[in-house]
């Protein structure tokens, strides 16, 4: 079974894709002035380098975004050559990006000048004029028709790509979504008019829009919501332009919280650990260095019993170990160059099968993702678009105690563990107060937040620092009355 698990608890959105009972994505709606995929600006350009034909964008996150000239916008002078960035984009000028590649630890988030806006049967282009249509669409008489209907609805200097969804939507649903897209543009560009400063204008709804999209084109069986405001939210959603699969919708209402019902919190645990166990007995041992990831896959105590010969039993490991590889890959938000060290098989066919199983399992990801093959030291070398930041990067920081060595949980991610605890602990017990032990990162969050009032308990949290506490934890020291909570506060 296909689900899509949504939630809102915390403050902030969280989705998770799940299929037959294991996590294989995880998306997270940022606080603050994180920039994200689909995020569009209006931005300033601070400065202009010509020797790499290259801007960067002042875009009011605090971090000048990159801007390469492939991404601008202009007239084209027909020849051959690469137009320089000096002609297109020049210090101090206004203009509308959108993020294409978040910002890694390392990198500043990369942004385009080429807008497109998501739809569920076409994406709209209002900055380029082109039309063009899903390669899957092999049908002549349908790629005509198609064509027909947007290009005598498009108008001067807007395009579209119609998506595979496409070829069998009525004419007036494209029509439809077209409209509906030009209009959030053009939303976009009064608000952009009434912004005296850098900032977003409009933020990929947007989450929550992108991931029922995502869902429906993988034919998802389920969409399971947490919270009466974002069921209201998600039931709104699939109102407006998935109408068809609105008995899919579930609106979860357990006493465990919803990421732990699904088991959803394990595998974010287990995700951040070297080592993936295969249910054969072999592993996989995932490691990420400054130029690459390289997994390597292990026999373990898998040997094939039963009489196999070596090579069978081999290929069989090598063959689990692909569906697990796909799915860290995605899971882990794994991008750039990727290193796999498959046990090492004498037979050629069944290295093809090997080969074959990946890209295979690979075609599940909606990141694209090339592999190139297998060399003779049985290594397969492959290549994954890096679309944001890895889940490492968006679940934990560098540990100040050991200088960067290690990670901890990132303050709003134990946050949100924090507050998933409480909000299970009041549903299950008959309790009017908690009180949580804190270390000291964690307790000015909190009581940041809760001074802007974007933090609302469903219990009374009495809060304790304790400054030796590990900043990668918290403690429940006590739940029940808020008399002994209190009392207990103060000693």
């Amino acid at each position: 079974m296909k689900q899509v698990a949504i939630s809102a608890q915390g403050g902030s959105i969280h989705i998770a894709f799940m299929e037959d009972g294991k996590l294989q994505e995880w998306r997270t709606q940022d606080v603050g002035a994180h920039a994200g995929v689909g995020d569009i600006y209006q931005g300033r350009v601070a400065d202009v380098k010509p020797g790499i034909q290259s801007a960067f964008v002042d875009i009011g996150t605090g971090q000048n975004a990159y801007l390469y000239v492939d991404d601008t916008v202009g007239v084209e002078s027909g020849g051959a050559a690469k137009p320089s960035i000096a002609e297109r984009v020049h210090v101090g000028q206004k203009v509308l990006v959108q993020v294409s590649k978040e910002a890694m630890e390392m990198k500043a988030p990369k942004i385009t000048m080429r807008i497109s806006l998501q739809g569920r049967y076409l994406v709209y282009l209002p900055t380029e004029d082109s039309i063009s249509l899903s390669r899957k669409i092999t049908d002549d008489t349908k790629r005509k028709r198609l064509h027909q209907v947007i290009s005598s609805t498009v108008a001067q200097g807007e395009g579209c790509i119609l998506r595979t969804e496409a070829a069998e939507a009525e004419e007036q649903t494209l029509i439809s979504e077209l409209v509906y897209l030009r209009n959030r543009w053009q939303d976009m560009l009064r608000a952009a008019e009434g912004l005296r400063s850098s900032g977003r204008i409009f933020q990929d709804a947007e989450l929550i829009e992108a991931a029922l999209r995502d869902g429906l084109a993988n034919g998802m069986d389920e969409v399971l919501v947490e919270g009466a405001a974002t069921h209201q939210q998600v039931k709104a959603a699939l109102a407006a332009f998935a109408p068809e699969v609105q008995e899919k919708l579930r609106w979860y209402q357990g006493k465990q919280p919803l990421f732990d019902f699904l088991g959803v919190e394990t595998e974010l645990i287990r995700a951040r650990d070297r080592h993936v166990p295969l249910k054969s007995g072999g592993f996989l041992v995932i490691d990420r260095t400054e130029a690459m990831t390289v997994i390597d896959v292990n026999t373990g105590s898998f040997t094939g019993g039963g009489g196999q010969q070596r090579e069978q039993a081999v290929t069989a490991t090598n063959l689990e170990a692909v569906t697990e590889v796909a799915r860290q890959l995605r899971l882990r938000d794994i991008g750039g160059i990727v290193i796999i060290d498959f046990i090492d098989m004498k037979e050629q066919s069944n290295k093809e099968r090997v080969i074959s199983r990946l890209k295979q399992e690979l075609t599940k990801d909606p990141v694209p993702s090339t592999v190139l093959g297998m060399t003779s030291l049985g290594l397969v070398e492959m290549t994954r678009k890096r679309v944001r930041a890895s889940l490492t990067e968006r679940l934990t920081e560098p540990c100040e105690a050991c200088k960067g060595r290690g990670r901890v949980w990132r303050v709003d991610e134990l946050f949100r563990r924090l507050y998933a605890e409480v909000t299970a602990l009041a549903k299950s017990q008959d309790a009017e107060a908690v009180l949580v032990d804190l270390p000291p990162r964690l307790l000015d969050m909190i009581e940041e937040w809760e001074k802007a009032e974007a933090v609302a308990w469903p219990v009374h949290v009495y809060k304790r620092l304790i400054p030796s506490m590990n900043p990668d934890e918290f403690r429940i020291g006590y739940v029940g009355n808020r008399e002994e909570a209190e009392r207990l506060q103060s000693k």
